[in-house]
């Protein structure tokens, strides 16, 4: 019945990038970021749609050598990463390691602030003169020269000034006038850099009436800290003083979001959605990775202000969350991606358990392996490398998610989502296992069909679905997942 070909995604043109003429960054080709029209999804100035592919290297201003930092770079450059998410003041912990002091030296020994090496004083940034990116002598030249390193190669950073889970709601290094101190510190010094995005947070809520997990009541309420920061750093870019809730063009100047943690209902949008500061929410599931969908999708559903939501951090490749090493695996990587983007998602961020930490070779997070071991797992080649190129030839800023495509769409690992493109010309299903639904043709003509194999590609063409026929379908034979794609022919 079918006619069956494969197309193998060939990705050694991505691997040989290095050999191409320089062309002009995203920034300078398309101007800066901002928020679509119909508030979705992210753009550039000239309504060029930005698609965020992340990967989480938290500790690497932090961990890394230069040679370290370039080695990892390259390695996210050349599998098709468009953002690195790293943390200014990072609280060094996970590789099977004990937690580094709030004050932690970074691989040249330095630290970021005055104080001892538990008491950081975060309103004091401790700058030398003298050095420069090539030949640091405080904390700041090295960070200067990884803030570089992603720039000269045409990525974006999104940048939290703090890793807050720790540093805040932990050990509450930072009052609120300091959080503004500091946020104006690193809005001055990196005011120039077009490829920042700020990201606040950092594996935290922002406030917090309930039962911690050791079942103990905890109350607290630091909102007017980050509030505090995103005005210290739009002050830093712009000379301006703004309110956190005031409307101004002003805040154009900056790109802002904020990190939670996985604990339900996963997004910032609870505490900080009609701020003026936040220009997109950000979404954590952590090892909740059957509540991607339902998560992102009540992102997508928010009004006044209708914003785009961005998935920062879910399970990592080869994590173990309570289970054996490596219980996620590539498939469990990529439902997570695809689902963030049927869901409405603006962006999707990968993370390999090895990498996040960037230190150590054991433990429940690193499963034996080393950071630079892990840079080739391959979840990370099927979201950066074939997942991106899927959504770009699919018009992925179009879709609208749209469950009359389905029926049938079962739930957990066996769950179907689907979309629908905003001019009617495509209906895509995701199957999130080799399980049937039924599939309708919603479309106003008939359409082409195939299938599309996200581990590697391949696609496999079906006969033509016609207008409001219904099908059971099921991917092909051995697939763990896979994609339906209807397309109405020009």
């Amino acid at each position: 019945m079918h006619k069956k070909f494969s197309i193998i995604i060939i990705l050694s043109g991505i691997f040989l990038l290095s050999f191409k003429a320089k062309a002009q960054a995203p920034w300078q080709t398309h101007g800066k970021l901002e928020v679509s029209s119909n508030g979705h999804y992210i753009q550039h100035k000239d309504t060029t749609p930005f698609l965020w592919i992340g990967d989480t290297g938290w500790g690497m201003i932090q961990q890394l050598t230069r040679k370290e930092i370039d080695q990892y770079l390259d390695s996210r450059l050349a599998l098709g990463f468009t953002v690195i998410q790293a943390v200014a003041h990072w609280s060094p912990h996970g590789g099977g390691m004990d937690r580094s002091p709030d004050n932690a030296a970074n691989a040249y020994g330095h630290r970021p602030f005055t104080g001892d090496e538990k008491s950081p004083n975060t309103s004091d940034p401790l700058v030398v003169k003298g050095g420069s990116l090539i030949t640091p002598n405080d904390y700041w030249d090295h960070m200067d020269y990884a803030i570089e390193a992603v720039k000269k190669r045409d990525m974006y950073l999104a940048l939290l000034p703090c890793w807050a889970s720790q540093l805040i709601t932990g050990t509450a290094e930072y009052t609120t006038e300091e959080a503004k101190i500091y946020g104006a510190f690193l809005g001055n010094r990196y005011k120039k850099e077009p490829h920042i995005i700020w990201v606040l947070g950092g594996d935290t809520k922002a406030q917090f009436d309930g039962y911690d997990k050791n079942q103990k009541h905890s109350k607290y309420d630091y909102r007017p800290i980050y509030r505090a920061m995103a005005e210290g750093i739009v002050k830093g870019v712009t000379g301006k003083n703004l309110s956190w809730n005031e409307k101004n063009p002003a805040w154009d100047a900056v790109f802002m979001t904020y990190h939670p943690n996985g604990d339900s209902p996963y997004g910032s949008s609870q505490w900080f959605h009609e701020d003026a500061w936040q220009d997109v929410n950000g979404v954590e599931v952590w090892k909740e990775v059957n509540d991607v969908y339902r998560t992102m999708l009540n992102e997508y559903q928010l009004k006044e202000p209708v914003k785009p939501s961005l998935f920062l951090e879910g399970s990592y490749e080869y994590g173990s969350y309570r289970h054996e090493c490596g219980w996620v695996t590539p498939v469990r990587v990529r439902r997570q991606f695809y689902q963030t983007f049927f869901a409405g998602g603006a962006g999707h961020t990968y993370g390999a358990g090895p990498i996040w930490a960037m230190r150590g070779n054991d433990g429940d997070y690193n499963c034996g392996y080393t950071w630079q071991q892990a840079l080739d797992f391959p979840g990370a080649i099927q979201v950066a490398s074939i997942g991106k190129q899927f959504l770009t030839e699919h018009k992925w800023n179009e879709w609208v998610p749209n469950g009359d495509v389905i029926s049938g769409v079962g739930e957990n690992e066996s769950l179907k989502t689907a979309v629908t493109t905003k001019s009617g010309d495509m209906a895509l299903v995701y199957f999130s296992n080799n399980s049937h639904c039924r599939v309708t043709n919603i479309l106003n003509k008939d359409a082409e069909a195939y299938w599309f194999y996200p581990r590697n590609g391949e696609k496999e063409k079906l006969n033509s679905f016609k207008v409001n026929e219904s099908i059971d379908m099921v991917p092909p034979s051995n697939w763990e997942d896979a994609i339906l794609v209807l397309k109405i022919q020009n």
